[in-house]
């Protein structure tokens, strides 16, 4: 009976990867419609209503993206398109290479295990983040290299000017999007030297041209940096920087994020694929895809020993390369336990209720009744919730103001597109981001304003913020929430007479040091 439904789902491998990737097209297109973006979208569409050559927290690539997709569709959610659509294109790149490796057969289950996995379909699949992009096009250059590092037999005579040329052309732009595109061309590199058979490509010159290509790319990126005191990558960097102590609970928790990241359903196999790989002697196409995914997934798993707790998806572009193992894993049906077509039954229904329950929990607001009523804290889906409410404000209508002040990040992303674009945001902080490099808020200097922080969070700042205005009037409060429920509470108070800028933490044309309270 499996072997029967195998041999149905692979009898044409294309059409059915196609198949796959058109209908969790159409599932990200609802899920693009259904939740409001998060903070790091506010954040990022905030940003990218100045076009840079590159910004604070990633490379600029992402977000021209964003600024182009919001001239047409405004900061609606519709942004999202244009990410939603390149990860169809991932899904097709992962097949190529897969396909080219090991098969039609096994890039079929690399497909769909890609797009089972909750961080690649929901977050690189289609927010407004850098990954998506980076995925996209870390995957292009490998997909331009496979010709000339692992030919198939009898196969066309592959031109390594052009594979060179336009595998530099794609990390250039992967490198454009993220900075941890360097782990995986670091990756590719390693592979070149510890192979006998590919070290030959060290003295060819293709290859040194093709850095050439990305280096160019990437000079947006060196010269915001060079003006602005490297702020992008001492940020970055401080990030790893070693802390007082070794935390080896970190490492579990990172490790158990990544887990839950890739779903569990798909990360068990993957794992399983990937310690195959490492304990077989292996051919080039697995030590290649080894190569290409152990620095990311390594380095960023066991960084948090020594530094700070790290984020699940910052390995993740290593995980992409593990995928083509897992296909060709699952097509050898390692062991008598696993069966590919239960497996795959099983992992699409367990990703249907966990998309369901999650977006009922962020659009309803399910989670928020649960928690409130438990007394276990705040409801993690009010991240997505739009604030939109906040113009109608009596006290923001009232005042119209030319800008606002605010104390973090992730709310002056909200605030500013629910205020829109007429009306600047600045970040009374010593964390500002990307907001200190936007336009300067010197020529306000004695005209009134609203500082909007949320209602916790009072107490503890309007202290630091009295010292930069003549008077503070009490505060005044609006509540957000879904259908009508009060879920965040908003403080807004009315200052009169600014008297200077709050000092920015960073240098520009100048050496610029992060500090510590940014390294977070």
């Amino acid at each position: 009976m499996e072997t029967a439904s195998s041999a149905w789902l692979l009898a044409r491998p294309a059409a059915t990867a196609a198949s796959f990737i058109a209908a969790f097209l159409a599932v990200r297109l609802v899920l693009m419609l259904a939740i409001g973006f998060g903070n790091d979208e506010a954040y990022t569409l905030a940003g990218a209503r100045t076009l840079h050559l590159s910004y604070f927290d990633h490379p600029p690539l992402h977000i021209w993206l964003a600024h182009v997709a919001s001239l047409v569709v405004e900061e609606t959610r519709w942004v999202r398109l244009p990410f939603v659509l390149l990860f169809a294109g991932t899904g097709w790149l992962l097949f190529l290479v897969t396909r080219h490796l090991y098969g039609p057969q096994a890039a079929v289950w690399s497909v769909l295990a890609l797009n089972l996995s909750i961080f690649f379909t929901v977050s690189a699949g289609g927010w407004v983040v850098p990954d998506g992009v980076l995925i996209f096009f870390l995957l292009a250059a490998v997909q331009a290299l496979l010709p000339v590092l692992i030919p198939k037999q009898n196969g066309d005579k592959a031109s390594p000017w052009r594979a060179w040329l336009l595998a530099g052309l794609w990390f250039g732009l992967a490198g454009l999007s993220k900075y941890n595109a360097i782990l995986i061309a670091l990756g590719l590199i390693a592979f070149i030297i510890a192979s006998p058979r590919h070290r030959r490509w060290l003295a060819h010159p293709a290859p040194y041209f093709g850095a050439l290509v990305a280096f160019v790319i990437l000079t947006p990126v060196l010269v915001w940096n060079a003006h602005n005191g490297w702020a992008s990558f001492a940020f970055q960097t401080s990030r790893g920087l070693p802390q007082s102590a070794l935390r080896p609970a970190q490492v579990l928790a990172m490790l158990a994020g990544e887990a839950a990241f890739l779903s569990p359903w798909v990360a068990v196999p993957l794992a399983a694929a990937l310690v195959g790989a490492c304990r077989s002697q292996g051919r080039d196409a697995d030590r290649l895809l080894l190569a290409l995914s152990l620095p990311a997934i390594v380095l960023f798993s066991i960084a948090p020993l020594w530094s700070t707790r790290g984020l699940p998806h910052w390995p993740m572009p290593g995980w992409l390369f593990v995928f083509p193992l897992l296909g060709a894993w699952i097509e050898k049906r390692p062991s008598r336990w696993f069966s590919p077509i239960k497996w795959a039954i099983g992992s699409t229904v367990a990703f249907a209720v966990v998309l369901v329950v999650a977006v009922g929990l962020t659009a309803e607001g399910w989670a928020s009744r649960g928690v409130a009523a438990s007394g276990a804290g705040q409801d993690p889906t009010l991240e997505s919730l739009d604030w939109t409410a906040l113009r109608n404000a009596d006290a923001v209508v009232a005042a119209h103001p030319a800008f606002v002040v605010t104390t973090r990040w992730m709310d002056a992303g909200k605030i500013a597109l629910a205020l829109g674009k007429d009306v600047q945001v600045a970040i009374f902080s010593d964390d500002p981001r990307q907001f200190a490099f936007g336009p300067a808020i010197d020529r306000f200097v004695g005209q009134d304003t609203l500082i909007i922080v949320p209602a916790p969070l009072l107490a503890q700042q309007l202290p630091r913020l009295k010292p930069y205005f003549a008077t503070l009037d009490p505060p005044e409060h609006v509540w957000i929430g879904r259908h009508g429920r009060n879920e965040i509470e908003l403080g807004i108070i009315r200052a009169h007479g600014l008297l200077r800028p709050y000092p920015l933490p960073y240098a520009s044309k100048a050496s610029a040091t992060v500090p510590p309270s940014v390294r977070s």
